[in-house]
């Protein structure tokens, strides 16, 4: 017997050869040796993905998952499977965090500012992935911070006041919100003449979500320059109402002249 053969049961009792006996003998997956080899090694990769060897990790990070930036407008009773999910070792706790908390000590305003430190620190991490931003909800900073989600939306509201950042979440990337302020940011670089390549630079934002804010407005616009009035647009141009009401209160920002008196919304 060859030494290659002496020792091919011992190299070959791997996780990949277990998972290829799992879906044969557990869940009868029939097919090729080599098609159930690849859905093997694609499983492992997603293992070592999601269970990091904590060795790699330093005091304070935290691994938690995150959505690629990438796909399609999210819908309602979208599952998170529905997203690439990227784990990423996040810097939840640092050196530099403790020793201000050292320093200040707990006071509510010294509290405050360390916590939006910490989210701007957190966020941006995840947008700058080399292999492309990596999203977290509301919910997920809430919980890493160990703080309520109220809190973290004014921390989060003035975090992008302060940086003049979009510091996109989940939510505010795939366009989950009632009322998504970017939409301003965006159509307000649109109107001083930048295209959409730059305005998806400069906001970090996806061109094709830009292209789809830019397209919806202009829809508004012009329906705006026809004598029907506000309430009727959402029907007519199939869009919901408070995103209509949005449109008009921009485009009264920019083209006032556009609002006639058959236009002028309905006071709320």
């Amino acid at each position: 017997m060859t030494h290659a053969r002496k020792y091919a049961g011992t190299h070959e009792r791997t996780f990949q050869q277990a998972v290829v006996y799992l879906l044969e003998t557990q869940y009868g997956v029939l097919g090729s040796q080599r098609v159930l080899d690849l859905l093997a090694r694609d499983i492992q990769e997603l293992a070592v993905q999601f269970y990091p060897a904590p060795d790699h990790l330093e005091p304070g990070w935290m691994v938690f998952t995150g959505v690629r930036a990438s796909g399609a407008k999210a819908h309602p009773g979208q599952r998170a499977s529905d997203h690439e999910l990227v784990t990423l070792a996040w810097p939840v706790l640092l050196a530099e965090d403790l020793q201000d908390l050292a320093k200040h000590g707990d006071r509510r305003k010294m509290w405050n500012e360390l916590s939006r430190k910490r989210l701007i620190r957190i966020i941006e991490h995840g947008i700058n992935q080399p292999d492309g931003a990596v999203l977290l909800t509301l919910t997920d900073l809430a919980c890493m911070l160990n703080v309520p989600m109220g809190q973290v939306c004014v921390l989060l509201k003035k975090a992008r006041e302060e940086t003049g950042k979009s510091l996109m979440t989940k939510g505010y990337y795939f366009d989950q919100g009632a009322r998504p302020t970017h939409k301003n940011e965006i159509i307000d670089l649109y109107e001083s003449g930048l295209d959409e390549a730059e305005i998806s630079r400069e906001t970090s934002h996806a061109q094709d979500s830009v292209g789809q804010y830019i397209r919806d407005y202009e829809r508004v616009k012009l329906m705006l320059r026809q004598p029907i009035p506000v309430g009727q647009i959402s029907k007519m141009i199939n869009m919901q109402p408070s995103l209509v009401k949005a449109y008009v209160d921009l485009a009264s920002k920019h083209h006032p002249e556009l609002l006639t008196e058959q236009a002028i919304p309905a006071p709320s």
